[in-house]
C-alpha cells in the first residue's frame, strides 16, 4: 500500500519551540513560509525524500458526508459518535484501539522499538485469531488500522476522535496503494498551517515531516544525523533535547533565524543525492517541478514553487503574491454531502494535467516595484546584496584558514582525550569543502544579481526622470486651464446677454406672427360671409356705388320744395323719393356686413 517506509521510522521527538518558529513564518496568503531571505516552501520533492510516501497517482478525493453511520457498521464494525450539529464522523480512539487488541499497550522502559512491535503484532493477531480464511475479518483489522494511522500519524488532529472521512477511499483496499498520499499529507500541512492561532506548538499532520525539512534547508544545530545511508532521509536524523525552558529556546531560535546568514541557506541539499532504494522518488520526479494544487479531500491547497525557483536551481525574480490562497477545508453548517471533484473541477483537473512546470524567469523582467514611503525596493535590495557579498568574501578567506586547520590535526593525529577523531575531522573537512563551493557559488549569483540591481536602478532613474518631465507638463496644463477658467465667466454673462436679445427677437416675431394670423383669419371670416349673402351683397355694392346720386337728388328735392313751399302740392309725393329713403335705410343696414375692404372700395 505505501505505508511501509514511513511506518520504519522510528518515534520521533517533537521540537515544540522549532515548529512554533516555523509557524510564525507562515505566510498564509502565499501558502508560503517567509524569511529574510525569501520565499520557501516544503515541495513534493521534500515530501517523497523525508517520509517515504508516494506523491503521484490518483488524487486523494472524493465524497465526505455528514453521517458515517453505514460506513462505519460495514467497514469498521463501531458506531460512530456524533457532535453539536448531529454530524455523525467521528469514531473514539479507545474503541478503535479496544477493537484491534491494543488498549492500554505501550512501550516499556527496557524495550526496544523492534520488541515493543513484535509485541503489538502478538497481541493484535490474538484479537482476531490465527485463522487466515477469515478474510473479511482481516480486512476489517486492516481498515481500522489505516483509520488510526490516518487519524493519529498521518493527518493528526486535535482530541480524541478520530474522523471517517477516508473510509469510502478504504472501501476498496487494493486501490489504496495508488494514491498520492504523499501529497494529500502536503495539503493537510499547508492547511493546518494556515488555520493556526499562532500559538500552537504542534502541526498537524506527520510533525517529523516539518522538523526534518528545516535540518536540510536550515542548518540551526537542532538535531545530529545518525545514520547517513538510511532512507527515507526521516530516519538519519536524532533530535537534540536540550534543558533549557521552553520560551528561552523559543527567543533564541526566534532570534536566530532573523540573523541567520542567507549564505548558510542550503536552497537544494538533494543535489548530490542519488535515487537508489527510493522507488517513491523515481515515481514521483515528473511531479517535482511543478506548480499544482494538491488534494486530500475537502483540503485544497495550492504549491507554488514558482515563488521559491531557487529550491530548483533557478534564478529567483521578485513576485509579489497577493491571490489566494486554498479552497479551505470547514463545510461545518454548510452543504452536508460534497463531492469536492465536483465542487472543485478546475484543481482536479489541474492535479489530472500535472500542473505547470516552473521555468527561470527572464532578467529583464526582474525589475523590483517601489517600497512604501518612495524607497526603492532596488535600492533596498543593492544594500542586502552588498552585505551579503561583503559576507561572501569573508566565509571565502576565513574557510580555507579552517580546512588547512582541519587537514593538519588529521595528519598530525592528536593524542590527548580532547582530540578530534579522524572520522570528525573528515565529516569537517566535508562540511567545509561543501561550504566552500556554496559560498563561491553565492558569490557568483551575488555578483549577477547586483548587476541586476544596478541596471533596475538606471532603468527606474530614466522612469522618474519621465515621471518629472510629465510632473512638469502636467503642472503647465493646470495653469491653462486655471486661466482659462478665469476668462470663463466673462464668457458666459456675453453668451447670456445674447441669448437674452435672442429671446426678445424671438418672441417680437412670434407676436407679429400671431397679429398676422388673425388678419388673415378675418379677412377669411369676411369672405366667406359675403359669398354666403350672394345677391344681396352685389345689391349693397350698387347701393353704395350710386349713394352719391341719391343725396344730390335728396338735395335737389329739398330745395325744389323750399321754393315751392307758398303753393299747395298739385298731386302725391313722387313714389322714387320714397323708396329711395328705404333702399337708403337698407343700404345702412348692409353696408357693416360686407367686410371692411368692399366698404373703403364704395366711399366717395
Amino acid at each position: 500500500m505505501g505505508f511501509g517506509s514511513i511506518l520504519e521510522i522510528e518515534p520521533f521527538f517533537v521540537d515544540p519551540p522549532l515548529i512554533q518558529v516555523l509557524r510564525d513564518r507562515w505566510d498564509w496568503v502565499s501558502r508560503t513560509f517567509l524569511f529574510p531571505w525569501g520565499h520557501m516552501v516544503p515541495s513534493l520533492e521534500d515530501v517523497a525524500r523525508i517520509t517515504g510516501l508516494r506523491v503521484d497517482g490518483e488524487a486523494v478525493t472524493g465524497v465526505t458526508y455528514a453521517d458515517y453511520t453505514d460506513f462505519t457498521q460495514s467497514l469498521l464494525g463501531l458506531e460512530p459518535h456524533g457532535d453539536d450539529l448531529g454530524d455523525r464522523r467521528m469514531v473514539g480512539r479507545v474503541a478503535l484501539l479496544e477493537s484491534l487488541g491494543l488498549i492500554g499497550v505501550r512501550q516499556r522502559a527496557d524495550e526496544s522499538l523492534s520488541a515493543f512491535v513484535e509485541r503489538a503484532a502478538g497481541l493484535a493477531r490474538l484479537a482476531y485469531g490465527q485463522d487466515r480464511e477469515e478474510t473479511e475479518r482481516v480486512d476489517r483489522d486492516l481498515r481500522r488500522f489505516l483509520v488510526f494511522f490516518f487519524g493519529k500519524m498521518l493527518f493528526t488532529t486535535k482530541g480524541d476522535g478520530i474522523h471517517c472521512r477516508f473510509l469510502e477511499l478504504l472501501g476498496d483496499l487494493g486501490r489504496v496503494g495508488r494514491y498520492a498520499w504523499g501529497a494529500a499529507l502536503l495539503a493537510h500541512t499547508f492547511a493546518d498551517l494556515s488555520v493556526g492561532t499562532g500559538m500552537e506548538t504542534t502541526v498537524g499532520g506527520f510533525a517529523p515531516f516539518l522538523q526534518v525539512w528545516s535540518y536540510y534547508y536550515l542548518p540551526l544545530g537542532r538535531a545530529t544525523q545518525v545514520d547517513p545511508d538510511a532512507v527515507p532521509l526521516a530516519r538519519r536524523w536524532l533530535p537534540l533535547v536540550s534543558t533549557a525552558t521552553y520560551n528561552f529556546q523559543l527567543d533564541v531560535l526566534r532570534r536566530n533565524i532573523r540573523d541567520f546568514p542567507a549564505l548558510l541557506v542550503v536552497w537544494e541539499p538533494y543535489v548530490d543525492q542519488g535515487d537508489d532504494d527510493q522507488p517513491w522518488v523515481v515515481s514521483g520526479r515528473p511531479l517535482f517541478r511543478r506548480d499544482i494544487w494538491v488534494h486530500c479531500l475537502n483540503e485544497i491547497e495550492p504549491l507554488r514553487l514558482r515563488l521559491a525557483a531557487r529550491t530548483l536551481g533557478l534564478h529567483q525574480r521578485w513576485l509579489e503574491e497577493t491571490e489566494p490562497r486554498g479552497i479551505g477545508r470547514k463545510t461545518r453548517g454548510k452543504a452536508k454531502t460534497v463531492d469536492w471533484r465536483v465542487r472543485f473541477p478546475d484543481q482536479y483537473a489541474d492535479w489530472g494535467r500535472g500542473g505547470w512546470l516552473v521555468v527561470g524567469c527572464h532578467r529583464q523582467h526582474c525589475v523590483p516595484p517601489m517600497l512604501p514611503g518612495g524607497v526603492r525596493r532596488s535600492q533596498f535590495h543593492e544594500a542586502i546584496e552588498e552585505v551579503q557579498l561583503a559576507e561572501a568574501r569573508a566565509a571565502l578567506e576565513t574557510l580555507p584558514t579552517a580546512q588547512a586547520t582541519a587537514e593538519h590535526t588529521d595528519a598530525g593525529g592528536a593524542s590527548s582525550s580532547r582530540s578530534v577523531p579522524a572520522v570528525e575531522v573528515a565529516s569537517l573537512q566535508e562540511q567545509l569543502a561543501a561550504a566552500v563551493t556554496r559560498a563561491e557559488r553565492a558569490e557568483r549569483d551575488l555578483l549577477t544579481r547586483t548587476e541586476e540591481l544596478e541596471s533596475a536602478l538606471a532603468r527606474e532613474t530614466g522612469t522618474v526622470a519621465e515621471l518629472t518631465e510629465q510632473s512638469r507638463q502636467l503642472t503647465e496644463l493646470r495653469s491653462q486651464l486655471a486661466q482659462r477658467e478665469s476668462d470663463l465667466p466673462c464668457d458666459v454673462a456675453e453668451l447670456q446677454a445674447m441669448l437674452t436679445l435672442e429671446r426678445c427677437d424671438l418672441e417680437s416675431q412670434v407676436v407679429a406672427e400671431r397679429l398676422l394670423k388673425a388678419s388673415e383669419e378675418r379677412y377669411r371670416c369676411g369672405r366667406e360671409c359675403a359669398r354666403e349673402q350672394g345677391r344681396a351683397s352685389a345689391y349693397s355694392e350698387s347701393i353704395l356705388v350710386t349713394s352719391s346720386q341719391y343725396e344730390r337728388n335728396v338735395r335737389d328735392v329739398a330745395a325744389a320744395q323750399r321754393s315751392t313751399s307758398s303753393r299747395a302740392p298739385m298731386g302725391p309725393p313722387s313714389l322714387p323719393a320714397v323708396v329711395d329713403q328705404g333702399e337708403v335705410e337698407s343700404s345702412r343696414r348692409a353696408g357693416p356686413a360686407d367686410g371692411g375692404e368692399e366698404s373703403q372700395v364704395a366711399s366717395p
